[in-house]
């Protein structure tokens, strides 16, 4: 199936334009003080990741549209994480959430083709149904992924503007590429070429399997990357605890609530720290609030005037 028809099918069943981050950050979740620890003592540290992300997993089935794994986080584990990054990734899927792997990957020639072999491709252990990549070595670098993605009915969000402090350092300086035309920022450029690789392949939901990274914490910014890429999905990150609001992500959204995904992470998945000494049953019921919460809040902001 195509992956934004995929999406979108999901959103439709789950009344949901939430993405649900998974970051198993060690310090959170390992060290002999966490409060996950605390829920399950005397676990090893294999099954304290593996009922993590279990955990969330279970959340998003209700709440959320896709679940978006942190690959630096699982990778910072070394083959413990690899391992937990599969089983989650496979968990994910075999319950019918999608999977977005956050990995960003970005390189030239065969390297670009391994990576897509390892995450867009059916027989890999990490197969995803979308990954985040890296266009800044250019357009080239992309090709291996979009067409590893559209034979295997994946997609690609594609960094464009992202929600970090710095990213104008680089994203938002201006270029022209003609005298006679007024001056344009890195990220739109970027944009153009993401809008253009993504026509070939638009699905029966009117968007293409190719989307875009654009970050919630510049809203303005959301405005004119929508103008420049009218057939691509957002993945909006920065709501939550980088600062966005429900308000700050509409410009992503068309009215009729399409057009967009938002991502939310550690709002959701360490709110039970709030607790004082959390059993499992607490965890669940803290994440679940936060999730619910995170669905409506992006809702009543996007699709209220529907």
């Amino acid at each position: 199936m195509h992956f934004a028809d995929k999406l979108y099918g999901r959103i439709s069943s789950t009344g949901s334009r939430i993405v649900i981050g998974i970051d198993p950050d060690p310090r959170r979740l390992l060290a002999p003080d966490s409060k996950f620890r605390g829920a399950f003592p005397g676990k090893s540290d294999e099954y304290l990741l593996d009922a993590f992300c279990s955990t969330v997993i279970e959340i998003s089935q209700a709440y959320a549209c896709a679940v978006k794994p942190q690959a630096a986080f699982f990778e910072s584990m070394g083959i413990l994480g690899w391992k937990a990054l599969a089983s989650c990734i496979q968990n994910a899927r075999r319950h019918g959430i999608p999977v977005i792997l956050d990995a960003k990957r970005g390189d030239i020639g065969h390297t670009a083709s391994a990576y897509a072999q390892a995450y867009l491709h059916p027989e890999s252990e990490f197969f995803a149904d979308a990954l985040t990549v890296n266009p800044y070595l250019g357009p080239d670098t992309l090709e291996p992924f979009v067409a590893m993605a559209k034979r295997n009915g994946c997609g690609l969000f594609v960094l464009v503007k992202t929600s970090n402090p710095g990213s104008c350092a680089f994203q938002d300086l201006k270029v022209v590429d003609r005298p006679e035309e007024a001056p344009g920022s890195v990220a739109a450029k970027v944009a153009e070429a993401v809008d253009s690789l993504g026509r070939s392949n638009i699905g029966t939901s009117g968007f293409s399997n190719i989307g875009a990274v654009v970050g919630a914490t510049y809203p303005e910014h959301l405005e004119l990357m929508r103008q420049i890429m009218p057939k691509a999905v957002f993945l909006v990150p920065g709501y939550g605890a980088q600062g966005g609001t429900p308000d700050d992500v509409k410009p992503a959204f068309y009215p009729d609530g399409t057009g967009a995904v938002v991502t939310s992470s550690r709002g959701i998945i360490f709110a039970y720290e709030s607790h004082p000494n959390p059993d499992h049953a607490d965890i669940l019921e803290a994440m679940a609030k936060a999730a619910e919460k995170a669905r409506d809040d992006i809702n009543s902001a996007t699709i209220a005037s529907t």
